[in-house]
């Protein structure tokens, strides 16, 4: 390999390669099924947020009743 410009190239391939390792693969597209699972996820959770909400609130008042004595 004594011609230089082959030797250039072979190091630039080199640099490619390594700089093509590096790179985090992406993940997958999600499907259509996942995309499902999401947004039952994202309904599920807004209730689960509601209910919550509606039992601080609740505990807020019984907390409230028991301060006044009433």
């Amino acid at each position: 390999m004594s011609d230089p410009s082959l030797t250039d190239a072979l190091a630039r391939l080199d640099r490619a390669v390594s700089r093509l390792e590096r790179i985090e693969p992406s993940p997958p597209a999600p499907t259509a099924g996942i995309a499902m699972a999401y947004a039952e996820l994202d309904e599920r959770h807004g209730l689960l947020r509601l209910r919550i909400q509606e039992t601080i609130e609740r505990l807020d008042a019984l907390i409230d009743q028991e301060a006044t004595g009433a």
